[in-house]
This record gives structure tokens, C-alpha cells and sequence, in this order.
């Protein structure tokens, strides 16, 4: 039986995701040594404030749990594409991530209420946005799931 090659794009597709969720767990791990830096190197920039340091730290690190989780989904989504990317697993996968996306941008939206930046706002509808890209692509890969289930029954 012959392997089926992965595309080139999906090695460096892979390798992207690992470099990516690398960073993040190391930038979400250093962020209680690193944060007062960041406090110190952008003083002057206007809403970076010292006082903001305990609720800049929050929302940092529940930025960056979710993200790791969602870098996680789609490193596993990646290996199936050997075989057949279209598996129920996937679907799950990125209905989960849609929903991870919409919890995200729900706390984006409640951060706003306590500290508003313009960019928090914008990151909440990109989120609400991706969400809405994930739950599409899932109803897409369930009906591939579905097609592939009648044809394998056919033969």
C-alpha cells in the first residue's frame, strides 16, 4: 500500500504552529517576570500604566491559555491529513475552537468594560469573526464526513 505524501505546505504549516505555541507558552510563562519591562519600556505610551499591571497580567494569561489550546487543535487537525482530514474529529475540534473563540471575545468585551482600548475592541470582533469561520468550516467538514461515509458504503 503506498503512503500518501503530506503537502509541503502542511510540513511548513506544522512547523509554524509549533514555533507559534512555543512562543506563546514561553511569552505566557515569562509574563510574571517580563511584564514590569514592559510597563518600564513603554511608560510613555498612552493606557500603559503601572496601576493597570495586575489586570494587564489577566488578561495576558487568559488570552494565552485558550490560545495555546486552539494552536493544540489544529496541530492535531494537521495530522490527519495523511489519511483523510475529514473525520468527525476535526469537526469537534473546530467547534470547540469556535467556541473557545466566542468565550475569548466575550472576555475581550468584559475587559472593555473595566479598561477600553480601541484595539481590545477590534481583537473581540476578530475573534467573534474567526468563531463564526470555525463553526462555518466545521458544517463544511461534517458534510465531507457525510459524503466520504456514502461513498465508502457504495464500494
Amino acid at each position: 500500500m503506498e503512503s500518501k505524501k503530506v503537502p509541503v505546505f502542511a510540513v511548513i504549516l506544522r512547523y509554524a504552529l509549533y514555533a507559534t505555541f512555543v512562543t506563546v507558552l514561553v511569552g505566557a510563562a515569562s509574563l510574571p517576570f517580563t511584564i514590569d519591562w514592559f510597563f518600564l519600556v513603554f511608560r510613555h505610551a498612552p493606557n500603559v500604566m503601572a496601576e493597570y499591571r495586575t489586570f494587564t497580567m489577566i488578561l495576558m494569561m487568559a488570552t494565552a491559555v485558550p490560545t495555546l489550546w486552539v494552536l493544540l487543535e489544529m496541530i492535531w487537525m494537521l495530522g490527519t491529513i495523511p489519511k483523510s482530514p475529514f473525520v468527525m474529529r476535526n469537526v469537534t475540534a473546530l467547534n470547540r475552537i469556535g467556541i473557545i473563540f466566542f468565550t475569548m471575545a466575550g472576555g475581550f468585551l468584559v475587559s472593555l468594560n473595566f479598561f477600553f482600548v480601541l484595539t481590545v475592541l477590534a481583537g473581540a470582533v476578530f475573534l467573534v469573526c474567526s468563531g463564526l469561520f470555525s463553526f462555518t468550516f466545521a458544517a463544511l467538514i461534517r458534510q465531507g464526513v457525510v459524503f466520504r461515509e456514502e461513498n465508502d458504503l457504495t464500494i
